[in-house]
């Protein structure tokens, strides 16, 4: 799927250019030599934890070039199912939004109106597109859109251990494709045991996403995101993201409501 299109947020990331992006620092310092597999292991690991349940309130700082707004956000999330984001401004509820499999269904209080629509919503408003597992990841801190069953290459990077779904080499011809490929990269800490970056370039789309998981915190054994910093590029829009993670849980049974009063009507 993610070879196909470039899947991320509610998500969000990168505000420099492709060329930017992959240009290498001339002097950087040097990571120890690790086989690839050790890498892949160690991605496919943090990919494979699991949970049932997760919560957190989230203070969210959103900024593009229309608006620039803070908000807090408490999402619940059904492993695998579902996914509720209720947005909050001066303490008042103002958006409850649920996402499933397949559909985002959202209520507008402000407004009194609501809106279905298909994952396709997303890609429509953001420029990019999104599976709900792909949402999961991103808000859990998990490698986004990592396939086990993929061809990935280790590269030299400033920043950490890099694993990349294609070699610097290969860059330009997959610009000159006709059926161009996402690129993937996951960046790790020099220990392995945290994902410090995600990148995901689509060329198709003209779009760039970088998550930076800042800190993180161990619950239940799960190393989950704490502050975080998503960057989005699209020919429409330039997207800055910032995220506080506060009172995070995991495995405890959350419910998710959503009610669409008789007296709303379908946003315009």
């Amino acid at each position: 799927m993610m070879r196909n299109s470039i899947a991320f947020i509610l998500g969000v990331t990168y505000l420099v250019s492709v060329g930017c992006s992959r240009k290498i620092t001339e002097s950087f310092e040097k990571f120890p030599k690790i086989k690839d597999e050790v890498l892949l292991y160690a991605v496919d690991s943090m990919s494979s934890q699991k949970y049932s349940y997760f919560y957190s309130k989230i203070s969210t700082d959103y900024k593009d070039s229309t608006q620039n707004i803070s908000f807090k956000t408490s999402i619940r999330v059904v492993a695998d199912s579902a996914m509720n984001a209720l947005i909050t401004y001066a303490s008042i509820p103002i958006i409850n939004a649920v996402v499933t499999t397949d559909s985002m269904k959202l209520t507008n209080k402000r407004d009194k109106c609501y809106t279905l629509q298909s994952l396709n919503f997303i890609k429509e408003s953001f420029g990019v597109a999104f599976s709900s597992k792909n949402v999961e990841e991103l808000i859990t801190g998990m490698p986004l859109g990592f396939d086990s069953s993929a061809k990935y290459y280790q590269e030299e990077d400033s920043r950490g251990y890099l694993l990349t779904s294609h070699r610097k080499k290969d860059i330009r011809k997959n610009e000159r494709k006709d059926q161009k490929e996402v690129i993937q990269s996951f960046v790790l800490d020099s220990e392995l045991k945290t994902l410090k970056e995600t990148i995901i370039e689509s060329p198709i789309d003209t779009a760039i996403v970088k998550i930076e998981y800042l800190t993180r915190e161990f619950i239940d054994g799960i190393n989950l995101p704490a502050t975080v910093k998503i960057s989005i590029t699209t020919p429409r829009k330039e997207i800055q993201i910032n995220m506080d993670y506060k009172k995070t849980r995991l495995n405890e049974v959350e419910t998710i409501y959503f009610v669409i009063p008789e007296e709303y009507e379908e946003c315009k």
